[in-house]
């Protein structure tokens, strides 16, 4: 297998591959969770936890405001240029403007699906992405069944689902 595609995001690409990150989901969960036990907590009591129902609003804002479209912001200059990225049986390169990585499969962990694009996540829980309507359908075929076979989903326990 040797795969290559060329191609240029644009903001809306990368903010949405931005907000798919688990870590930024984590957070954003774990956001909605402190507003949940907020309106428990006055359904409950009757009277309202001001610091859980303001803290869950604000930290959601926040991830998407300083996160999200900081992040796309600051990366602007980075996806103007064309990023090329080329898959074999043994590594993932990616060559942009800025910078040309290469690393081979055994520093992946697991590679996951979510809104239109793969997540490499690292051994060291560092998060690439790679955007799967670049590729076309026999392309996207081959690399799924490689995602599968060689870096398939990691079990994890029902209380951690991230």
């Amino acid at each position: 297998m040797d795969i290559t595609a060329t191609f240029r995001l644009t903001e809306q690409d990368l903010r949405r591959a931005i907000r798919n990150v688990p870590a930024l989901r984590r957070m954003v969960m774990a956001s909605a969770l402190i507003t949940v036990v907020g309106l428990l907590k006055w359904a409950v009591d009757g009277k309202p936890n001001l610091w859980l129902l303001v803290l869950g609003p604000v930290l959601m804002v926040l991830c998407e405001v300083m996160v999200v479209r900081g992040g796309a912001k600051k990366s602007a200059e980075l996806i103007a240029e064309p990023w090329t990225v080329r898959v074999t049986e043994q590594s993932y390169s990616l060559r942009t403007a800025a910078s040309d990585a290469t690393a081979e499969w055994r520093l992946y962990r697991e590679v996951t699906e979510r809104a239109g694009f793969w997540y490499l996540q690292q051994t060291n829980k560092a998060v690439g992405f790679m955007p799967q309507g670049v590729f076309d359908e026999g392309q996207r075929a081959e690399l799924a069944e490689f995602f599968a076979r060689a870096l398939p989903p990691v079990k994890r326990p029902w209380y951690r689902p991230f």
